[in-house]
């Protein structure tokens, strides 16, 4: 397994800042403009689904809904991930 890249901690960092599930452009938009002082970076609707793709496959991330109105949260895996790693990690 390939390991988790600067995009795929800024997608569980918002998820992680939210507290809540989010959409894929909710999660673009948390991405592009974090609420720390750091810049951000851009994520395209395509790249979030992406991403999204691969951190459900690692059980990092979980979906409700589906199509349009599908919202991801972090899993318990995830929180725990970030809760030892991801805070490294300034979103």
């Amino acid at each position: 397994m390939s390991p988790l890249t600067l995009p795929d901690l800024a997608v569980l960092g918002a998820l992680h800042t939210a507290g809540e599930s989010l959409s894929a452009g909710a999660i673009a938009a948390a991405v592009a403009k974090p609420a720390s002082s750091s810049p951000g970076m851009h994520l395209t609707i395509s790249a979030v689904s992406r991403i999204t793709a691969r951190l459900r496959a690692r059980d990092l991330i979980s979906a409700t809904g589906g199509g349009i109105g599908q919202r991801w949260y972090l899993t318990e895996r995830g929180r725990v991930l970030w809760a030892a790693k991801g805070s490294r990690f300034t979103l």
